[in-house]
């Protein structure tokens, strides 16, 4: 496929001279270094973040993607002589961009219907070739492969690699590059930053009729029950990234580690699940989720989300004393904060017995901050598909839009 052609660009420098540069898609090959080349490479490009991710962490987020392909991995690297095989081959790696392969929902939009897309990440120049326009060439190249259909698997012709549109997530100042380079238009997620007493999450905390357990997620033995309750509670309901059960097993337990709690009732049958991780000086849910059919629970989104807040924070550090007084902050999407109450609408009676009372007061709704994300981008490539722009923003039955976290890239 043209795209997946490798190509030689010559840039003009401020001197008048010029330097070469040759694009290219990694390969993964016996005896080939390419992707080790490109883990430290990123990590040396972004070595200047207070902590900054090793070359381990691209390791990871390329090994354990059950959909990876290094040919869809398209770098720049420094050929001074353009005619040198040598230095295209294994020149020095100086711009990074990768399409991630991903499948999302539609929440109830037409009976499930799904949209395949590329997402666009670890965007990336050495400090030493930066405003040349390396990063331009190289999402111009894969807004092409990806327009093009000519995704993961095209390139061998295993699979037509159909991508209908692109995402990826921008920081303020580089959004109006991506919508002139790209077309990429922002897709807001609502998120609301909520106080928390840590006295009431003790309170929460407790179970005098040890009905509820709650266990850190073991892989893969929880898949299953995962996957099927993520279908449910997120998938059906959002535009958010789909999960195979490979990718729970491979990507979401190495994303998440020993950071991922289960709630269980008095039957071993998994309730909750969540994941936090602290931002500066509050704490972000990364991953959370209920089974919403539990009719024998009232109030199950807030009560699942204290007990498992208690653990949580406290695996991270902090202290929960009584009578403390003191208050943390949690971001969390804000569709969460509408089930909460709506559950409290409903007002059925529920076996979560004298835990209820402190329930209903663990969150303090009335200073909830409303900080939405607006940082994710969109460009749409096949108009005859569901187009995430419109059901996002249209004026009858919205479909919420929200990437967990965990699924970022």
């Amino acid at each position: 496929t043209t795209a997946f052609n490798p190509s030689t660009h010559t840039i003009t420098l401020k001197d008048n001279s010029t330097t070469h540069y040759h694009l290219r898609g990694l390969r993964e090959e016996k005896n080939n270094d390419d992707i080790q080349r490109w883990t430290q490479f990123c990590a040396s490009v972004f070595s200047y973040k207070p902590s900054p991710p090793p070359p381990s962490y691209f390791a990871r987020h390329f090994h354990n993607d059950p959909r990876c392909d290094a040919s869809l991995i398209r770098v720049l690297i420094h050929c001074p002589d353009a005619d040198n095989e040598a230095q295209r081959t294994a020149g020095e790696i100086v711009s990074s961009v990768r399409v991630f392969r991903r499948t999302l929902s539609t929440g109830s939009y037409s009976g499930g219907a799904t949209i395949e897309a590329g997402g666009i990440g670890e965007v990336c120049t050495s400090p030493d070739h930066q405003r040349r326009g390396l990063s331009k060439i190289l999402l111009k190249n894969a807004i092409h492969i990806m327009s093009t259909s000519c995704g993961v698997g095209a390139a061998t012709g295993e699979d037509s690699g159909e991508m209908s549109c692109s995402l990826l997530h921008a920081n303020p100042e580089f959004r109006p590059v991506y919508n002139k380079v790209g077309g990429y238009e922002s897709v807001p997620s609502k998120w609301s930053l909520i106080p928390i007493e840590l006295d009431k999450l003790i309170i929460n905390g407790t179970d005098e009729r040890n009905q509820w357990l709650t266990r850190q997620a073991v892989f893969p033995q929880d898949v299953d029950i995962l996957h099927a309750l993520h279908t449910e509670y997120s998938e059906k309901r959002l535009i958010t990234i789909m999960r195979s059960k490979e990718y729970w097993t491979n990507y979401v337990s190495a994303e998440l580690g020993d950071s991922l709690w289960l709630l269980e009732d008095d039957a071993s049958s998994i309730v909750a699940w969540l994941s936090i991780r602290k931002r500066g000086d509050r704490y972000q849910l990364r991953e959370f989720g209920v089974d919403r059919n539990k009719p024998s629970v009232s109030n199950i989104t807030e009560f699942a989300l204290g007990r498992l807040l208690s653990v949580a924070l406290q695996q991270i550090g902090e202290e929960l004393h009584a009578d403390s007084g003191k208050k943390i902050s949690l971001l969390l999407p804000t569709f969460i904060l509408h089930d909460m109450q709506q559950e409290k609408m409903i007002g059925a009676t529920n076996e979560v017995g004298s835990n209820l009372g402190s329930v209903n007061s663990l969150f303090d709704i009335d200073n909830v901050i409303e900080e939405n994300d607006d940082g994710w981008m969109y460009v749409v490539f096949n108009k005859s598909e569901p187009n995430v722009l419109e059901l996002t923003m249209r004026a009858k039955d919205p479909v919420p839009h929200l990437i967990w976290p965990t699924d970022s890239f």
